[in-house]
């Protein structure tokens, strides 16, 4: 008998005011079966670096996020 792993996921980002803490849902997706948690694990951060994550109506596009994500970083690079 064979056993696969996945990891499910919800991304979500802040919104309005920092301090409040207030997220919204932007994206979600699963790492598929692998066969082990190493393996779900890797195409997870993957998926997630390439903007590979499913949306719904009304959640931004995975490249606009990723893009404004990038902005962000050339303007304070900490």
């Amino acid at each position: 008998m064979s056993v696969e792993y996945r990891i499910e996921y919800t991304i979500q980002r802040t919104v309005g005011d920092p301090e409040e803490q207030d997220f919204e849902d932007i994206g979600f997706g699963s790492s598929g079966g692998w066969a082990d948690p190493d393996q779900a694990a890797y195409m997870l951060t993957s998926a997630i670096q390439t903007g590979g994550w499913e949306t719904e109506h009304g959640m931004p596009d995975p490249d606009e996020v990723l893009a404004a994500i990038q902005r962000a970083r050339e303007e304070d690079p900490r």
